[in-house]
């Protein structure tokens, strides 16, 4: 069976406004996380550490789906 070909999940007009708010969004979310991590080795916290790992992993995937969803990549 043949897969019909993928449309992007947002229209090309909005494809850049979309785009550079979910960049914005991912920078801070990579400015949050490693704050979190200088603050972690600051007063030797690991916790802190971890939840710096789980934010930047949030914005990975967050990076992720932007792309699948502005190239029409099937989710």
């Amino acid at each position: 069976m043949e897969m019909p070909p993928a449309h992007p999940l947002i229209d090309s007009v909005w494809a850049l406004p979309v785009g550079l708010v979910a960049i914005g969004v991912i920078v801070a979310l990579i400015t949050w996380a490693l704050k979190l991590m200088q603050s972690a080795i600051d007063q030797q916290e690991f916790s802190l550490m971890l939840a710096g790992c789980m934010v930047c992993s949030a914005a990975v995937g967050l990076a992720t789906v932007m792309v699948m969803a502005l190239n029409g990549i099937p989710l």
